[in-house]
């Protein structure tokens, strides 16, 4: 498993606004990308916003930046400067179980 993280400057709108392009225009290509596992938005601390991107290899992760660099230049180009990406083999991975019985 891989993870990638991508940061961007806003240059124009709400972080709100991002996320429902992201919505509109980037998870509809993320979701066909062979190995893509989760996408998380978030906010950093240092005023840039960005997403967190889990996918089952190395190979599934570079192919899925490609596709989102090339749909950021395509039709968000306004709204969001890229500043950084990175990617990291996750080396450890555990979820806590969910549960919908009430029984103790």
């Amino acid at each position: 498993m891989h993870m990638t993280m991508r940061k961007y400057r806003q240059l124009k709108g709400t972080p709100e606004a991002a996320i429902l392009w992201v919505k509109k225009n980037l998870m509809p290509i993320l979701k066909k990308s062979k190995g893509f596992k989760a996408y998380y938005a978030v906010g950093f601390d240092d005023g840039t916003i960005g997403s967190i991107n889990v996918f089952e290899s190395e190979d599934a992760a570079y192919e899925a930046n490609k596709q989102v660099r090339k749909e950021i230049g395509n039709s968000a180009s306004d709204m969001l400067q890229h500043v950084d990406t990175k990617l990291w083999k996750i080396l450890y991975e555990d979820h806590p179980r969910r549960s919908t019985d009430t029984r103790a």
